[in-house]
């Protein structure tokens, strides 16, 4: 199969708590910039991934870095001046990343077909997980220059955390036991009953995950869900199964990374389970978590 060549850049864990910038609307876009954002968010819907969200002054540090390309005749994702992604991300005023992925390529294929080679070569960032908003560069050649390709596109994509109420976390945590319950109803199986206390449990493992950059069922003391749940105040349980997800940023993102994994899914759609309490957590300011949601589910049964 030929390959387009492509160059690749990853840098991530980079944090601030400054907003600069961004918006979700497309008045800034070119009619090229446009169609690839289009597509991307296309084949991101197919896969149940939320929609990248337009951000201007990403685009224009994209369309400065596709520039600089097309004067000094490279494809890379290096500044002319040495500069990296992320140094230009900052200096561009956008201070509040957590983490960016930049995709640069010289040539001049249409939209489709860039989006194409990119989804092929590149899926870990058309359809990452953990970023939230996107820039697009697109600069044509113009008449008498003598650079060697036609055009030059810069695509960055960045994660910027999202700030969310306590209401709104509140309702995203209910949101999560509805969901479940949905795709239980699906499966033919009765509903859980929400449980106050086993969401102190869940909120409180999140927490933990989330202050001790950590993700699975162990908390930073070594403990594990039964005895979480048990220190909540619930020690007439016979049943206890907990599930995780980091970084999503609605309920609906959540659940769906759980139902696509055969272990969640199996807690999710489990008989055994007659309660359940979910929590979640963003990221604190100051905090180095690589994630900038933890979600936790708690269930149990009583005797």
């Amino acid at each position: 199969m030929k390959r387009t060549i492509f160059v690749f850049f990853l840098i991530t864990a980079l944090s601030g708590c400054a907003t600069a910038g961004g918006s979700s609307t497309v008045s800034a876009q070119s009619t090229s910039e446009r169609r690839v954002f289009e597509l991307i968010n296309i084949e991101r819907e197919k896969y149940e991934l939320p929609p990248y969200i337009w951000h201007d002054t990403l685009a224009v540090i994209s369309r400065a870095h596709s520039e600089d390309m097309l004067r000094n005749n490279s494809v890379s994702s290096t500044g002319s001046d040495g500069s990296t992604a992320s140094q230009r991300i900052r200096q561009g005023g956008i201070t509040n990343s957590t983490g960016q992925n930049t995709l640069v390529y010289g040539g001049g294929n249409t939209p489709e077909q860039r989006v194409a080679a990119w989804t092929e070569s590149s899926r870990n960032v058309i359809l990452h997980e953990d970023r939230s908003h996107i820039g697009i560069g697109i600069v044509q050649r113009p008449a008498g220059s003598n650079a060697k390709n036609t055009a030059y596109w810069t695509l960055t994509v960045i994660e910027i955390p999202p700030d969310f109420t306590p209401s709104e976390i509140r309702a995203f945590e209910l949101r999560v036991f509805e969901l479940t319950n949905i795709e239980r109803a699906s499966h033919g199986l009765p509903p859980l009953t929400w449980h106050d206390t086993l969401s102190v449990s869940a909120r409180g493992h999140s927490e933990d995950l989330m202050r001790n950059n950590m993700t699975g069922h162990t908390g930073s003391d070594g403990s594990v869900v039964r005895e979480r749940i048990e220190r909540a105040g619930l020690t007439n349980t016979k049943y206890r199964a907990e599930n995780c997800a980091y970084g999503q940023r609605t309920p609906e993102a959540a659940v769906a990374s759980w139902m696509n994994s055969p272990g969640h899914r199996a807690n999710i759609l489990s008989e055994s389970p007659t309660h359940l309490g979910v929590g979640l957590v963003q990221r604190a300011e100051g905090v180095t978590a690589q994630y900038s949601t933890y979600w936790t589910q708690n269930f149990c049964a009583f005797r």
